[in-house]
């Protein structure tokens, strides 16, 4: 049992049998020296030579004079003695170099007793040496000392002795002055007051082996050492003491004690004496040291009586087995006044109550290392000791390790500070203490003391008190129980601990008022316990986080929590609840609260992750790389913002930056919430529940996907910079959008008070249904956008609407409307309104206008200000109303056809025109072939081959709905060969071949009626593609001839709009042509001839389906016939050069019999051009057949339309060919 201590025995203790120690023997001269000494019962008085007295010899001294008294070299040895002093004398006195032997047996021992005051039982001084065994020494007077040694050289040594003294100030065992006493299996007991049973002062020596000592006086130190060089060891040596205010060993005025084993006991483990004031061991005074070790023990049973003691300067070390204490107001260790105590792989524990662990005050120092310490120890088995206290009170704000005062400092390493009583703390520094822990364990198991606190693991008080943890465990198992607790200005430190706590309102971490300070690096706080905060800053206190993480598990058990004013600072923190309204950050009370965490995450799993419940101040996010919220009643909560229990509503300001991945909603209810984004995505409602709240959004290069949802009666503002918006918003008041940011209007929504727009606010297109806008007042900025989703239609087509409901519609902004699968068509009324200002609001006159085209189908729409239903409001119509010339005439509704239906429709017309001239004449395509006859051909087959290029500057202009007009260059080149050619004898030839060719035509500028405006400058159009041709030819005897030719072709085209639609379509044409003429030859040899001439010509063409931006394009082409009548007048000659010339002049009237083609837009009803003219053509061309085989031919024309009612036309076309025939 720690501190109980070997029984104190009526006389020697020991073996039955002893023989003095070799050292011993050779203090004593040899036999043959020894002489009997005078008869008893006389005293002996020897200053030298020497005698013995026999077994059972007794003496005594009635007097002042010593039993024995040797000096000088007197020699002085007895064995089973009784020596008894009844006056004032000395029972044995050996000084100036005399030397006492006592000996004696187990069973026969020597008995040396005193009677008178400061009569001492044995004294060696002045060099003197007494050596004994089996001896029992008894003093029964005040002050007389059991043993002393005083003086240099001065020795006395005891073997299985016994030592008793009654008197008060009466030591048992006495050294001084350079005197030495070696106790050895010898107990010492003293029952006077002040009578230490051990006392060495004054550079006195005392050394006790294996024995134990007995002290019962009031204020009696069970061993002493007293003064510089003041030595007493101890080993395996016991000192019990049994009186008030009485120390088990005391080290004073540079006095120095070291214990090897043995053990301290202060105090009556069974209870039956009731002591206090008795320390186990204190060292007191600079230069007063202890030193334990080697399992050596300090028990205490008594109140205010510390285990070990160090004060004003006294050191204790101590490494033995352990130090105990059982009674109130009784510290395991305790330092004071610059005391320093060194704690080595030890145990340390109380069980008392107020009975700390360790107690560091005034400027001491405890050093502590491998030690368990322990407070509200309950000792088990069968006979525990005595508590002088109720079992309630055990171990009751009895606290681990108390630091208290300026300069007072605890360094711990790798300890265990375990508390078990109610209130008692792991660690608390106070006052300006400071601890320093490395390692270790700090562990509470007790409960909440009401005023006096719970029992916190750590905490810190008052301002310059500091606890300083690397690397350390700290738990807590009850109700307020604070992992980490700074008040009153304390600081607390952890790099690397281990927080965790399970009691109810037991905060992990703690800063609870101004001034008090927790500072948090890599470490871990849990806590299990309803309503047990993570972390908690109040009142000004101010709570940092680095690297840490931070999880709850209780019910609204919050990650972070300032109130009243205090402050966390959390950077790459990682912050997991999962309690019923926990929420990962929490504020609360009037003051104002700052909470700002930069990375790290956040999770909540039954709360929000941010809770404002009657809080005042600021949360700020940045670079939060998770944030995961919990649903609650159906809603994943972002943050909460509402009133308290006793109904005070929260004011926060909520900033979140750099954060790429954010949910949840924001419900406010009722209080008043700040909320700003930067550069962050936040997805989720901004909610204000009931009237009376206020909120006010701002995001900065951000997104928010969400929407605004308040209820009447609130004030919540939405300001965007650089940001994009998709959501509705519900009761808004005003909402603000710069030049660079999108709001997405997702459904019907309202702003009470102004929509501020320099950016684009954009409706969202939604299947079947179309939302509305309404806003007190509107205001465009420059740059301004408003997007529309329309199905562009008739009048009152579907359409988001803009409404301003009794204010302005003022600034500038640009409306750009989406068709939302319109087909177009022509309005006829208001047409499509897109802007309402009812209530008696008003717009701008130049409030809105058209951001791009709206066009469906052949439609092109407008915007219009004014309408039946008000001047203010704003409408797209797709028809012009042109006033009446007179006031007696209708209006005139104007069609507004978009531009492309007049650049489309020529795209039929131009490809027969294509057709046709690559088509041509006879004498277009091979020149005059009555020169071949009478030439010698060599076979019927493959014999003739011809190409030509030709061009013409066209222009055209179609009637129909949109007049196109079109002026463009058309060129070809063509190449055929007479795959059989042959001449009858009756003077018939035929010719039948094929050719290629490959026909351009381009045209810069397209006209036509279009937005209302005749002859509108509407595109480019350009066509090119191949053709495939056969004919066949046969001239009569007369050169009369019939050309029969049939031709297909195709085109790639190319329509391009000025206002920015195009398309691509191809389209394939077909041509059949009969043509037939008579030449009349007249003149001198028939060099002149007449000939008429006739064609007719089929056409048909087929444009493929095409789609521009605005609708399908699709072209219903008439079939086209044209016929030709004409005359060629002509003449043959030759020049001297043998070449054979043929020019010729010739005028055609053409006629294009009527027809129309179509073209239809979307479903719109087909859009109409005609066709079909009558034109005077005059040219004039010329063949030279150079020799036999090769002849050139090349003709100029000139065509004008001669009406204009269905079509017009006017070309100019040139020809160039040649022929070669073998």
């Amino acid at each position: 049992m720690p501190g109980k201590t070997k029984p104190a025995s009526a006389g020697p203790v020991g073996t039955k049998h002893h023989v003095l120690a070799t050292v011993v023997a050779a203090m004593l001269p040899s036999a043959q020296a020894l002489a009997q000494c005078a008869p008893s019962p006389a005293s002996v008085s020897l200053s030298s030579g020497s005698c013995t007295d026999t077994a059972f010899t007794a003496r005594e001294s009635a007097g002042p004079a010593p039993v024995v008294d040797v000096s000088g070299t007197g020699v002085y040895s007895g064995t089973s003695l009784s020596l008894t002093a009844t006056g004032t004398g000395l029972g044995v006195h050996a000084t100036g170099g005399g030397t006492v032997t006592l000996d004696g047996t187990a069973v026969d021992g020597s008995t040396i007793e005193t009677q008178g005051a400061s009569a001492h039982g044995l004294v060696a001084d002045g060099g003197g040496r007494i050596v004994g065994s089996y001896t029992s020494v008894y003093t029964n007077g005040v002050g007389a000392n059991g043993v002393g040694a005083v003086g240099a050289g001065s020795e006395v040594t005891l073997i299985d002795s016994a030592v008793n003294t009654s008197g008060d100030s009466a030591y048992g065992a006495y050294a001084a002055n350079g005197g030495s006493l070696v106790f050895t299996r010898t107990s010492i007991t003293t029952s006077g007051a002040g009578a230490s049973s051990v006392f060495t002062d004054a550079g006195g020596s005392i050394t006790l082996n294996n024995l134990n000592t007995f002290s019962y006086g009031d204020n009696t130190p069970g061993a002493a050492a007293s003064g510089a060089d003041s030595h007493l060891g101890l080993n395996g040596t016991y000192i019990n003491v049994l009186g008030n205010g009485s120390a088990g060993l005391f080290a004073t005025a540079g006095g120095a004690i070291a214990m090897s084993g043995g053990a301290i006991a202060s105090g009556d483990y069974y209870g039956g004496t009731i002591i206090a004031n008795a320390p186990g061991m204190l060292a007191r005074g600079a230069g007063s040291s202890i030193v334990a070790s080697s399992g050596a023990s300090s028990a205490t049973y008594g109140a205010n009586s510390p285990g070990i003691w160090a004060d004003a300067g006294g050191k204790i070390d101590f490494s033995g087995y352990g130090v105990f204490t059982y009674q109130p107001d009784s510290p395991g260790a305790q330092a004071s006044s610059a005391g320093a105590i060194t704690l080595t792989n030890t145990i340390v524990r109380t069980s008392g109550p107020s009975s700390a662990g360790l107690l560091v005050g005034d400027g001491a120092t405890v050093l502590a290392t491998g030690t368990e310490i322990t407070t509200g120890y309950r000792v088990g088995g069968s006979a525990p000791p005595v508590l002088q206290f109720p079992d309630a009170q055990i171990g009751l704000q009895a606290h681990g390790v108390d630091v208290l005062g300026q300069g007072s400092q605890w360094l711990g390493e790798n300890n265990a500070v375990t508390t078990n009583g109610d209130g008692a703390v792991g660690v608390w520094s106070g006052q300006g203490g400071v601890a320093r822990v490395t390692g270790g364990t700090i562990t509470t198991h007790g409960a909440d003391t009401g005023a006096l606190g719970g029992a916190d693991a750590v905490r810190a008080t008052d301002g310059g008190s500091l606890v300083d943890l690397t690397g350390t465990r700290i738990s807590t198992t009850n109700v307020k129980a604070v992992g980490l607790h700074a008040s009153a200005g304390g600081s607390i430190s952890a790099i690397g601990a281990a927080v965790a706590t399970q009691g109810q309102s037991a905060f992990g971490a703690q800063a609870q008022d101004a001034g008090s300070v927790v500072t948090l690096d890599r470490a871990t706080i849990a806590t299990a316990g309803e309503a047990a905060n993570a972390i908690q800053a109040g009142n000004a206190g101010r709570v940092q986080l680095t690297g840490s993480s931070v999880a709850t598990t209780g019910g609204a058990a919050h990650g972070l929590a300032a109130i009243d004013g205090g402050t966390l600072l959390a950077t790459a923190t990682s912050v997991a609840v999962s309690g019923n309204g926990s929420a990962a950050i929490y504020l609360a009370g009037s003051a104002p609260s700052t909470i700002s965490i930069s990375g790290g995450s956040l999770s909540a799993t039954g709360g929000a992750i941010v809770l404002a419940q009657g809080g005042t101040g600021s949360v700020s996010l940045s670079g939060v790389t998770s944030i995961v919220p919990a649903t609650v009643n159906g809603r994943k909560l972002l943050a909460m913002v509402t009133e308290s229990t006793s109904g005070a509503p929260s004011n926060l300001t909520l900033d979140i930056v750099d954060t790429p991945s954010l949910s949840g909603d924001i419900v406010v209810d009722p209080s008043t919430l700040t909320y700003r984004v930067g550069n962050s995505r936040w997805v989720g409602d901004l909610v204000l529940n009931g009237p009376g709240n206020t909120a006010s959004a701002s995001f900065a290069t951000s997104q928010w996907t969400g929407n605004l949802l308040a209820d009447a009666g609130n004030t919540a503002n939405v300001s965007l910079q650089n940001s994009l918006w998709t959501g509705l918003a519900r009761n808004a008041t005003n909402v603000v959008i710069d030049g660079a940011s999108v709001w997405n209007v997702t459904g019907d929504s309202n702003a009470i008070g102004t929509v501020t727009n320099a950016g684009l606010m954009q409706f969202v297109a939604r299947t079947g249904s179309y939302s509305t806008l309404t806003v007190g007042s509107y205001a465009g900025g420059a740059g301004s956008r408003v997007g529309f989703n329309t199905y562009l239609g008739a009048d009152n087509s579907p359409t988001n609407l803009l409404v301003v409901n009794g204010g302005q519609a003022s600034g500038t902004s640009t409306l750009l409307v989406n068709n939302a699968g319109g087909p177009g068509a022509q309005t006829t009324a208001d047409g499509i309104r897109l802007v309402q200002v009812t209530g008696g609001g008003a717009s701008a006159t130049g409030a809105f206008t058209l951001g791009q085209r709206v066009a469906a189908g052949a439609y092109e729409y407008q915007l219009f200000r004014g309408g039946s239903t008000g001047a203010n409001d704003w409408f797209l119509r797709s028809n012009l109303i042109e006033a009446p010339s007179t006031p007696s005439a209708p209006t005139t509704e104007v069609p507004l056809y978009r531009p492309e239906v007049a650049l489309y429709m020529p795209v039929p017309a131009l490809a027969r025109q294509m057709g046709l001239a690559t088509l041509g004449t006879l004498h277009e395509r091979v020149g005059d072939e009555e020169d071949l006859r009478g030439t010698s051909q060599g076979r019927d087959y493959g014999n003739l081959g011809w190409a030509r290029v030709f061009g013409a500057r066209v222009s055209n202009r179609w009637t129909g709905d949109v007049d196109a007009k079109a002026a463009g260059n058309q060129t070809g080149v063509q190449a055929g060969v007479d795959l059989f050619r042959r001449t009858t004898d009756s003077g018939h030839r035929d010719h039948v071949g094929v050719y290629v060719a490959y026909t351009d035509y381009s045209a810069t500028s397209v006209q036509g009626f279009a937005l209302g405006t005749q002859d509108l400058a509407v595109g480019k159009l350009s066509m090119s593609g191949p053709s495939l041709g056969a004919y066949w030819t046969h001239f009569g005897p007369s050169g009369w001839y019939t050309d029969a030719v049939f031709q297909t072709s195709w085109y790639d085209i190319k329509a391009r709009s000025n206002y920015g639609a195009e398309v691509s379509p191809h389209a394939t044409g077909f041509a059949a042509s009969l043509e037939t003429g008579y030449p009349m030859r007249f003149g001198d040899e028939g060099q002149w001839q007449w000939e008429p001439q006739a064609q007719i010509v089929w056409q048909g063409v087929s444009v493929n389906h095409a789609r521009d931006p605005y609708s399908s394009v699709d072209w219903d082409s008439g079939n086209a016939v044209t016929g030709r009548l004409g005359v060629r007048l002509q003449r043959v000659t030759r020049d001297t050069r043998g070449t054979l010339w043929q020019p010729y002049a010739r005028l055609n009237l053409w006629h294009a019999f009527a027809g129309s083609d179509q073209a239809t837009f979307g479903t719109n009803a087909p859009i109409t051009s005609r066709f079909g003219d009558t034109a005077l053509e005059i040219g004039a061309g010329v063949t030279a057949r150079v020799n036999a085989n090769t002849s050139f031919y090349g003709q100029a024309s000139y065509r004008v339309s001669l009406d204009d009612s269905r079509s017009r036309q006017s070309a100019a076309q040139g020809i160039v060919g040649v022929r070669f025939n073998w």
